[in-house]
């Protein structure tokens, strides 16, 4: 019970403070290029569901991802979100984007503690309760993903 009013305010804090910072044009967070195309480019089923899943989006900004994926940006109840939909229509992920005004304080000590010299371009708050931090060192992306405690789960660089 205690992990759900946890996930609860969480979710209730990044309403308040979500936005995306630029990061460097080209690039995905999993790696590959991604190019910016015009909604007429992406199939009429991928289309579809993005509606189906997220009727009244705003600013919505279509990717290509590679042969077969597509990543959309768009505005939601004043939050800046990212989902990635493959050419058949499947929603394979949803992350809602966010700046660091809305990570737990525990999230931020760990990043700092293993990274202290690395500044988060963006942060993101999976839909798993999870936050991961863009960052770059030099031309190289990295991620680093903790729970909403501060426990690092992952780290990854492209």
């Amino acid at each position: 019970m205690k992990s759900k009013i946890w996930m609860l305010l969480i979710a209730s804090a990044s309403l308040f403070s979500c936005q995306k910072q630029a990061a460097t044009p080209g690039t995905g967070s999993t790696g590959g290029t991604t190019t910016v195309i015009a909604a007429s480019s992406v199939p009429d089923v991928v289309v579809s569901s993005f509606n189906s899943s997220f009727a009244g989006s705003t600013e919505v900004e279509w990717h290509k991802k590679g042969e077969h994926a597509f990543e959309v940006e768009f505005n939601q109840e004043n939050e800046r979100h990212e989902a990635e939909f493959d050419d058949n229509g499947h929603e394979s992920s949803h992350s809602v984007i966010c700046t660091d005004g809305a990570v737990p304080s525990a999230v931020l000590t760990a990043f700092r503690n293993a990274f202290p010299a690395d500044n988060v371009f963006e942060w993101k708050l999976n839909s798993d309760g999870s936050w991961k931090a863009h960052f770059m060192r030099g031309a190289v992306q990295w991620e680093a993903t903790y729970t909403a405690d501060g426990s690092q789960l992952k780290v990854e660089h492209d």
